[in-house]
């Protein structure tokens, strides 16, 4: 479960702010006219982006409320820090922020955790280098399993209804709970706990003037895995009548899929990877782009040589473009983001999950980053494919307790598959989904998204931090 993952299907927020005094469009200094050393090659941003910037440093959050009929009722706050240096600074038109922190503490009734601490530092210690660092804990007790590889892509099914497929997912968990004539249940079918801490460590390096970056990291992990296979939960399973009742769950797909021999990693254990990127940016403004395009070739590799258990590859190439096409008329940016991953056999299958982003790794085919509209996690694989297609319009600007709002209205396309391995690669067989969201620019660097997906599967509603892409 990385960082930025779906917790959320209903969910409200409310904010609070702390910021420095309001600054004025008409007498905001003009960015400078030429980039600072190490910058040459970026885009400053616009006059209107540099006007609303925040002169200085200033915090913003919002306490977090959620439900998720995985994971129970959330509550959590989440907290940031900005210090964006001064208007006049050489680095002010040409960085998202000099130093962003951000802490979170989140708790669900359904046994879900994520609190974590993150730093980033686009210019650190000079504009040469960017630093990032997370420090985390995660956890879940009903974190999502539908499989690996094309198996992932068939329609819903379990044991206990022989024959029979589910083209709604809340059928099929309907189904799943019910109690067996054996006394059985298979509630907890495509579920498993987990409990994960996480410590990631990035240095960025920039040439050609910022616009191609470097990158070397290494994240160190830990996971702990519990199948629910023979145990009884009262809350589980329920019979004929509706009833809640206490039942032994049967065999789970993970239990099956690792007695089958088909997964790596069945016992957990450290994963660590050393990472090693290198990125293409052309983009005006990082965190609310409008023009630009952002490429990055990631790997992972996971080798004794950096303690981990697991020795296996991920490679992942990704390619967003922004375009901003009537500029003098409306606050219009059409927004599209193409990805391919490829792991080896070796990778675990609670890591085979991950896309390794740059700046926040995302989990699986299905929820918020990815397909929305699917279950978190629902199609994983050695090779994952993804394309998102979304048209941000912001259509009111405005300045509330002495901090800078932008209102967007973001109809989107998602559409993804996965393979077994490169050579299946084909145009066919994609899953798709559609919707719409509202974001919140709040300050430039902080965005709320809340954004509504449908699927062949069902629909959802998700509500977090930062465009998706």
């Amino acid at each position: 479960m990385p960082r930025a993952r779906s917790l959320v299907v209903a969910s409200c927020m409310a904010y609070f702010a702390l910021g420095p005094s309001e600054t004025r469009a008409d007498d905001t200094p003009s960015p400078s006219p030429s980039p600072p050393p190490g910058l040459s090659g970026k885009h400053r941003l616009s006059d209107d982006d540099y006007a609303r910037k925040e002169d200085g440093g200033y915090f913003t959050g919002v306490p977090l409320f959620a439900y998720d009929p995985n994971f129970g009722y959330g509550f959590g706050a989440r907290v940031y820090y900005y210090y964006d240096g001064h208007k006049g600074d050489p680095l002010f038109a040409y960085t998202p922020y000099l130093h962003r922190v951000f802490a979170q503490v989140f708790a669900s009734t359904g046994g879900a955790q994520d609190h974590l601490i993150d730093y980033d530092a686009p210019a650190f210690p000079d504009a040469d280098y960017r630093v990032r660092a997370t420090l985390e804990f995660e956890a879940a007790t009903n974190w999502p399993y539908f499989g690996t590889g094309t198996r992932s892509m068939a329609p819903l099914s379990f044991p206990g209804a022989p024959g029979r497929t589910f083209s709604k997912l809340n059928d099929f968990a309907n189904a799943t709970s019910a109690l067996q004539p054996n006394g059985t249940t298979y509630a907890r079918y495509n579920i498993y706990e987990f409990q994960r801490p996480v410590l990631q460590l990035a240095l960025e390096r920039n040439m050609l003037g910022g616009v191609l970056r470097s990158m070397v990291g290494l994240n160190i992990a830990y996971m702990n895995l519990h199948d629910y296979t023979g145990e009884s939960a009262p809350t589980s399973a329920h019979d004929s009548n509706g009833h809640t009742i206490n039942a032994p769950e049967a065999t789970t797909l993970l239990a099956s899929d690792c007695a089958a021999g088909r997964l790596v990693g069945c016992g957990g254990g450290w994963d660590n990877v050393l990472r090693l990127a290198l990125s293409v940016d052309t983009r005006d403004f990082e965190p609310d782009p409008n023009s630009g395009v952002y490429t990055e070739l990631s790997g992972e590799f996971g080798s004794k040589a950096v303690a981990s258990q697991y020795q296996y590859m991920r490679l992942m190439l990704s390619v967003r473009g922004f375009y901003s096409p009537i500029p003098r008329y409306a606050d219009l940016v059409l927004a599209a983001r193409g990805v391919y991953e490829v792991q080896t056999t070796g990778t675990p299958f609670f890591s085979q999950t991950l896309m390794p982003f740059i700046d926040d790794n995302h989990a699986g085919l299905g929820g918020f980053r990815t397909l929305r509209g699917y279950a978190q996690n629902r199609f994983v694989g050695p090779v994952m494919a993804l394309t998102n297609y979304e048209v941000r319009w912001t259509f009111a600007k405005f300045r509330l307790l002495h901090q800078g709002f932008g209102l967007m209205a973001v109809p989107f396309v998602d559409i993804g598959r996965v393979f077994d391995d490169v050579g299946q690669t084909t145009l066919g067989g994609w899953k798709r989904t559609e919707g719409g969201g509202l974001r919140i620019a709040w300050n430039e660097a902080t965005v709320i998204m809340a954004d509504y997906g449908f699927s062949d599967e069902g629909s959802a509603l998700y509500v977090n931090f930062n465009h998706i892409f």
